[in-house]
């Protein structure tokens, strides 16, 4: 999620990295704008906060009476703004958080523009790309058809995205887990846990 600075401090790059990514470069006046009444109902919010608090105070140390009564009667109008403004407040936090999660990164200023990933730029090669006599399989069939790798049972435990590993596919897993440490023990990390 872009940070809510990058909107109020220089528009122009994110309008211009949403815009090469083939985004509506327009959502950044919507999010200032978002921003501008969210953080507006925050002042005022304080405001009456502040008010209430010390109106609290007077009143306790007030002898009983009709202006006591009077203070009484406009604090109850207070706490309705109060709550109001709170409601108001939390939508609008709401609101901006959805719009802002749907905003994707911007590219890096060396990254070429392109529509999709057909358009993407080669920079270099590394080897020569393995040749087959059978069509490869992707990691999403492989590993369920042998029993190493369940999508479901992640899913129904954790969310989406999640997966489970289990016999060979939960021992490699921990087999490059431990690849990795002794690797860069071996050049001066030190494990912490």
């Amino acid at each position: 999620m872009l940070d809510i600075k990058q909107f109020r401090d220089d528009p122009d790059t994110v309008r211009r990295g949403l815009a090469r990514r083939g985004e509506d470069p327009d959502v950044v006046d919507r999010v200032r704008e978002m921003e501008v009444r969210r953080r507006a109902a925050l002042t005022e919010l304080e405001g009456l906060r502040a008010e209430r608090n010390q109106a609290s105070k007077d009143i306790g140390r007030s002898a009983a009476g009709p202006e006591r009564d009077a203070r009484i009667a406009s604090m109850r109008t207070a706490n309705e703004r109060i709550d109001a403004l709170e409601a108001e407040h939390a939508a609008l936090e709401t609101e901006l958080e959805a719009v802002l999660h749907a905003i994707p990164n911007l590219p890096r200023a060396d990254v070429p523009d392109g529509r999709d990933a057909s358009e993407n730029v080669v920079v270099r090669e590394h080897g020569t790309p393995p040749s087959f006599d059978f069509e490869p399989r992707p990691h999403w069939d492989l590993g369920p058809a042998l029993g190493i790798l369940d999508f479901e049972r992640g899913t129904r435990m954790s969310g989406s995205r999640f997966y489970v590993l289990s016999g060979h596919g939960a021992r490699l897993q921990r087999a490059l887990i431990q690849f990795m440490l002794d690797f860069h023990a071996a050049r001066g990390y030190t494990e912490v846990q």
